[in-house]
């Protein structure tokens, strides 16, 4: 199955693909974490680290 891109566009230019799994992504601006058609603003690579792993350990149980 193909994921759809999914882009978020602003008035100043920014465009973030939210498509895909979450990730780490660093702009003139600050850190997000972007993926699963989500955009986080995070303070630290290590809240958007915390958010990563947390979005896998819930993913795990919810599959089991």
């Amino acid at each position: 199955k193909q994921e759809k891109k999914m882009t978020l566009k602003f008035s100043d230019g920014m465009e973030f693909d939210t498509s895909g799994p979450l990730r780490i992504e660093s702009r003139s601006d600050g850190l997000y974490v972007v993926g699963n058609g989500q955009l986080i603003p995070v303070s630290s690579r290590e809240e958007a680290e915390q958010i990563i792993k947390r979005d896998k350990s819930e993913k795990e149980s919810e599959e089991s």
